[in-house]
């Protein structure tokens, strides 16, 4: 299980559940992001290319989750998109997934971001997300409600607790 934290110019965080830790590991190609996810994961960016704001994203912003049109961020778009075709991916918005839990950003955010996209995915799979879906994409979210514990213990490692 993996989240990915996707960037274009600088490293992409992605972050490895082992148990109740989650590795980070800061990479640069597509193919290190699939040798660490080759099973799946979610991933902090867009699936889908639009112009301005999503249907998908249109709801999210609705129930008062602040997202940015994909159109303010082709490159990534267009990374994630080929990704996808690689590996199996589910779209996340960590920021959104943090105010749910009432976690505030301490440390390295792109690390964070990871991590809540591992645990997304996780949540994902045991089928405890809060999704938004439309015809133009679905967003998983850790809801409101989850009790989960997660501290740094050391750089590049998160320890979890739900």
């Amino acid at each position: 299980m993996c989240g990915i934290d996707l960037a274009v110019v600088r490293p992409t965080s992605v972050g490895v559940i082992d148990g109740d830790l989650i590795h980070i590991f800061d990479v640069w190609t597509d193919e290190e992001i699939v040798e660490l996810c080759g099973s799946g994961g979610a991933i902090d960016s867009p699936l889908s290319h639009s112009k301005g704001f999503r249907e998908v994203d249109r709801k999210l912003i609705r129930a008062g989750y602040r997202v940015l049109p994909p159109s303010w961020m082709k490159s990534l778009v267009e990374r994630a998109i080929r990704l996808s075709l690689k590996i199996p991916l589910v779209e996340t918005h960590p920021t959104s997934s943090e105010k749910n839990l009432g976690l505030s950003v301490k440390g390295n955010k792109d690390h964070l971001d990871a991590a809540i996209c591992a645990l997304t995915y996780k949540f994902y799979l045991e089928g405890k997300t809060q999704h938004f879906s439309a015809a133009d994409g679905e967003v998983h979210l850790i809801p409101k409600g989850i009790k989960l514990e997660l501290n740094e213990i050391e750089n590049n490692l998160f320890e979890f607790r739900v």
